[in-house]
């Protein structure tokens, strides 16, 4: 399996020119020096190559999934044809019912996974979920009639990693029914067989969830110092900085918009589709993030495009900074702890003030409530978190605002 550091040391000449990779996916090395992405698909018995993008514009994540695309859609899907829906003029494939002799458990899967991707905003989250049934299912029950297949057959091909791979295992049990339940609403059988009593077939297992690792919060003033001063791009520390003060995963900061930000109100919001659980999310903003956002107005341009990104990537195929910028530097100040982990340390250090009620903490972090409280709780509680946001942000930065980078720029152009 190839990594990004690989495909850029690779080079032309010095050994062979197609490097495999995943699902029938392989880089490409090029004499003029490019390096392009290319599926190996059979199609009518005989290999054929496809390119289908040029690194570094197409990402190897984006690659894999447009690999696994690219053979679901093209000639090695027997078994599927395209109907057009009256209703949204889109394609889609779906499984003749008259065919159920012939429909296999990998066409169903096909199928199912068309539809699954199409509701998935993360690409990365699309490809598990198809890679989890192709590496550990189709091998052994792809080739079978869903009607040919039984609970002994599923519970025999999980057996293998239901106690070593568990979390993997599950998922991988869900999948598998709402690919039966597909093929059950096309008539191919009539019972699902991945619908069972887990723990009768593969016996008790003790989990143990591991929690994104987090800095202890008595050592997020400690942080905040080292990151005042620590060796990085400038951009990057001042989007870890806003991780910090706001508790937001690191996803909904980097893709953040200038027309987010309402300074007039102090209040920044990240819009339905960029939120995890697919509802808007209102931050205060507290001084110090103020200034943050004063200092990447002057490293982005905001000016020029008033709705283009707070971290911009004009070569990234997303156009913003990629993911995991702010988790390597996050770990050269502690390699046990991550990004992510910050709300952790932003959520222990408010439950500790003993002042905050439970709604207030949790909607600063935009953690789902029960669903019926929800529905009745219209208030985000913005104004009754203001304080608390102030108050760890003082907390973290020692009551200090961040260095000024026009302060930093105009002390430089005296010298």
């Amino acid at each position: 399996m190839l990594t990004v550091k690989q495909i850029e040391a690779a080079s032309y000449g010095t050994g062979p020119d197609r490097i495999a990779d995943l699902n029938g996916l392989y880089l490409r090395l090029n004499k003029g020096g490019s390096k392009t992405f290319q599926v190996r698909m059979t199609v009518d018995g005989r290999s054929r190559w496809k390119t289908i993008g040029r690194f570094p514009e197409l990402s190897l994540r984006d690659a894999r999934l447009k690999a696994v695309l690219e053979k679901l859609g093209g000639g090695e899907t027997a078994d599927e044809s395209v109907v057009r829906s009256p209703d949204e003029g889109a394609a889609f494939s779906a499984v003749r019912p008259v065919d159920a002799d012939h429909t296999t458990l990998r066409d169903v899967a096909k199928v199912w996974f068309e539809r699954k991707r199409r509701g998935l905003s993360n690409g990365k989250h699309a490809l598990q979920n198809w890679t989890t049934i192709n590496d550990y299912v189709l091998p052994a029950l792809g080739n079978l009639r869903p009607s040919e297949i039984k609970s002994r057959d599923v519970i025999r091909v999980l057996d293998p990693i239901w106690r070593t791979k568990h979390e993997t295992a599950r998922r991988t049990l869900g999948r598998l029914r709402e690919i039966f339940e597909l093929a059950i609403l096309h008539e191919l059988l009539e019972v699902n067989p991945a619908v069972f009593n887990q723990q009768m077939a593969f016996g008790p297992v003790q989990r143990q969830t591991k929690h994104m690792a987090a800095l202890p919060w008595e050592r997020a003033p400690e942080f905040w110092r080292w990151l005042t001063t620590h060796d990085c791009n400038e951009d990057v520390r001042q989007m870890i900085m806003a991780m910090v003060l706001t508790g937001k995963r690191t996803s909904e900061v980097r893709t953040a918009k200038w027309s987010d930000l309402c300074l007039e109100t102090a209040t920044w919001t990240t819009t339905r589709e960029r939120m995890k659980k697919r509802r808007p999310h209102r931050v205060p903003i507290c001084a110090q993030l103020a200034v943050v956002f004063d200092n990447l107005a002057l490293l982005g341009g905001h000016h020029d495009d008033p709705d283009g990104p707070v971290f911009p990537r004009p070569k990234n195929k997303g156009g913003v900074i990629d993911e995991n910028r702010a988790l390597i530097e996050i770990k050269k100040f502690d390699p046990e702890i991550t990004g992510h982990g910050m709300r952790s340390t932003f959520r222990t250090w408010a439950r500790k003030q003993g002042v905050y009620s439970q709604d207030v903490m949790e909607y600063a972090l935009s953690h789902e409530k029960d669903k019926i409280v929800d529905a009745y709780f219209r208030d985000d509680l913005l104004e009754e978190r203001r304080p608390m946001m102030q108050a760890w942000a003082d907390y973290v930065t020692g009551g200090e605002e961040p260095a000024r980078l026009a302060d930093t720029m105009a002390i430089m152009s005296q010298r």
